[in-house]
């Protein structure tokens, strides 16, 4: 009797723990539900640059119409046309393009009261977490692609301008139409916009269509955002200097005449090891403390020159483009 008991329970936990669904179950439903929750904040920009039609991808912030996108997808335009998930089209206003981030800002001409996606923070986003992108995948509008977040801070170099943004690396495949779409994280929220048009990568180059990609990180886009929406124009803190990466620190390569740099003393093969009260180890660390900081704020560079430890007080300037 007590054996059959046994064999009973042992019969009923195998039954039960089969009608649980498997880890992957649950995480393919999970991510399901994420996608079907954003997807009608997801839409598609086609604007006419120099002579040819192009799409590409951006999102709603808010329900009144604010709509986040790239900036090489309406370049020079003021007037765009934005494709509703339902596929209707509406006409919309460019209210201001930041081409420093290659981020810009939209506004939708309409009465309805549209869906829209929240911010979240890339900062708190643990690398290999799963990471979602939904965008116009060469025309393919609504396209979903699940990855995960490969890398933070890695420091890119625009094509256009040659401007260095920080990024975050997206380990899934992207492609034409892309940029300009939401990361969004577990939750649904926005932890990047993606950008296109880099001309490399920590040095390495940049393929149209990759295995991965690059996104403005929120923690830099929401700023970014919230100042074209308030002022039409996003600031940034402006050193100028080029540099590059060494085992010791950050190397000066360039410095801007009448730059800030230049106004401080910083000169050329000096050696940045410390912003303020964050040390500098890295290209990344210099780049991530410059889009933090504010124009016009006082701070204080520590250099290496010739074996010496030297602060330089530096009045940071501002740029915009």
């Amino acid at each position: 009797m007590r054996l059959s008991v046994l064999f009973s329970t042992a019969w009923l936990f195998t039954w039960a723990f089969a009608q649980q669904p498997s880890l992957l179950e649950r995480a393919g439903q999970e991510i399901s539900q994420v996608v079907e929750r954003a997807l009608p904040a997801v839409v598609t920009i086609e604007a006419r640059l120099s002579g040819r039609l192009t799409r590409s991808s951006g999102f709603l912030i808010d329900s009144s119409g604010w709509v986040v996108c790239s900036a090489e997808g309406v370049r020079t335009q003021t007037r765009v046309t934005v494709y509703l998930p339902d596929g209707e089209p509406v006409v919309a206003s460019v209210a201001g393009v930041d081409n420093i981030t290659g981020l810009a800002l939209l506004q939708v001409n309409t009465p309805l009261k549209l869906p829209a996606l929240s911010w979240g923070e890339s900062d708190r986003a643990p690398l290999g977490s799963t990471v979602i992108l939904i965008g116009n995948r060469s025309g393919l509008e609504g396209s979903v692609t699940v990855g995960t977040l490969g890398g933070k801070d890695r420091v890119g170099v625009r094509r256009d301008n040659q401007r260095v943004v920080l990024l975050l690396q997206f380990n899934g495949t992207v492609g034409s139409g892309e940029s300009g779409a939401p990361l969004l994280d577990s939750q649904g929220r926005v932890i990047g916009v993606m950008t296109g048009e880099l001309a490399s990568v920590e040095g390495a180059p940049v393929a149209s269509v990759a295995v991965f990609g690059f996104a403005v990180p929120s923690e830099i886009a929401r700023r970014v955002v919230n100042d074209l929406r308030t002022k039409g124009r996003a600031e940034h803190a402006w050193l100028g200097i080029d540099y590059q990466g060494l085992p010791t620190g950050v190397v000066v390569r360039r410095v801007a005449m009448n730059s800030p740099a230049q106004r401080a003393g910083i000169a050329v093969g000096d050696i940045v090891v410390q912003f303020d009260e964050k040390p500098i180890r890295t290209a990344a660390d210099l780049t991530r403390a410059l889009y933090f900081a504010q124009p016009n704020q006082r701070v204080a560079i520590t250099v290496l020159r010739e074996g010496q430890r030297i602060s330089l007080p530096v009045t940071l300037g501002a740029q915009s483009l």
